[in-house]
């Protein structure tokens, strides 16, 4: 009998959550799909999502896989090449290269290009991470014009506090970037930019976070933003006991009983994925009742307080985030993000598609 955790992938969700954030775009929508589709499955995240108008990935490994896969929608390599041999597979693969350092043109003289790549210049307006500043700008740009085989299509920003609707850094960051005027069409616009109240008109939209269902922002919730979610992560109770009052449950003996309580013990640890620094009380949903989370998570198994679910009972599915349970709200309780709870599910969680 293999081991009874699932994640559950409801791709229709996916492809409405992809729709509602289209009809905010100004113009092209791209699904930024990197990091193995948020956990969800890079290539089957991209098939189920056929008609996008393009990807965005981090890095030519991914966007291999997508072209080997058979997609052959525009992908946009967000971390550009890392190495010369990259600007020859982007030739002859036709994937388009962020260019965020001058180091990468370096690189690019090191090979023959026998077909042009379409290049995206990253401007560095304030998040200080990658992206190159506007007294660069000129200089990579002639450098450009000068390559026969290499042709700017876009210029691109990434915004730093787009979650934070109450901060004025996203308005300077766009300032910034439109102070100037380009020759090109601009993409700017990732999750929270999309879904907040901004008035940014871009050509290319980069949403990610949203379409797997989950909120960009701290105080409003993925139903609120009419999002749904993609993934439930699901599993069974393998035992069930009684704890008397007075003792302890877990590593360490963290959680003490207060009454006498029944105990559900539930097929899923860190070693799956499921966050380690998990709080007594987080909720977990077994057989229609919310129920806490009590002790330390263990590699393998979590403990469940099942005394509210007398129907609770050995082979009882539980969901421990999905359509019940708000991946955020996990998040919260764990001081995370769920783009990192996503990320880190294990192969051990088999991935099964619940529509095509």
């Amino acid at each position: 009998m293999t081991r009874p955790i699932r994640a559950l992938l409801n791709w229709s969700h996916l492809r409405h959550n992809y729709s509602l954030v289209r009809q905010r775009a100004t113009g092209l929508t791209y699904a930024v799909i990197k990091a193995d589709g948020y956990g969800h499955g890079l290539l089957a995240v991209a098939r189920a999502l056929g008609d996008a108008d393009g990807f965005a990935v981090a890095c030519v490994d991914e966007a291999m896989i997508l072209r080997e896969g058979g997609i052959r929608q525009p992908i946009v390599v967000l971390q550009g090449a890392y190495h010369a041999g990259e600007w020859q597979l982007a030739a002859e693969h036709q994937l388009q290269l962020v260019l965020h350092h001058p180091q990468q043109l370096d690189m690019r003289q090191h090979v023959v290009l026998r077909q042009p790549v379409s290049v995206w210049l990253k401007i560095n307006t304030g998040m200080n991470r990658l992206g190159v500043r506007m007294e660069q700008v000129d200089v990579l740009m002639a450098a450009l014009e000068r390559d026969p085989h290499l042709r700017l299509a876009y210029v691109l920003t990434h915004f730093a506090c787009a979650d934070e609707p109450q901060s004025d850094r996203t308005q300077q960051q766009w300032q910034l970037l439109t102070q100037r005027t380009w020759p090109v069409p601009i993409s700017a616009c990732n999750s929270a930019a999309l879904l907040g109240d901004y008035d940014i008109n871009d050509a290319i939209s980069r949403p990610g976070i949203v379409l797997f269902g989950s909120s960009p922002f701290a105080d409003c919730s993925a139903v609120q933003l009419g999002l749904r979610p993609v993934m439930t992560l699901e599993s069974q109770i393998i035992s069930i006991h009684d704890v008397l009052a007075g003792e302890y449950v877990g590593y360490g003996g963290d959680w003490q009983a207060c009454s006498d309580r029944r105990m559900a013990v539930v097929a899923i640890g860190y070693g799956d994925g499921y966050p380690r620094h998990a709080p007594s009380g987080t909720p977990v949903w077994v057989a229609g009742v919310e129920c806490p989370l009590v002790g330390r998570v263990s590699m393998d198994m979590i403990t469940v307080d099942v005394t509210e679910c007398p129907q609770a009972n050995v082979g009882t599915q539980v969901e421990l985030w999905g359509e019940h349970v708000d991946i955020d709200r996990i998040a919260r309780l764990c001081d995370t993000i769920s783009y990192e709870l996503y990320c880190q599910l294990t192969p051990r969680v088999k991935r099964v598609a619940l529509s095509q």
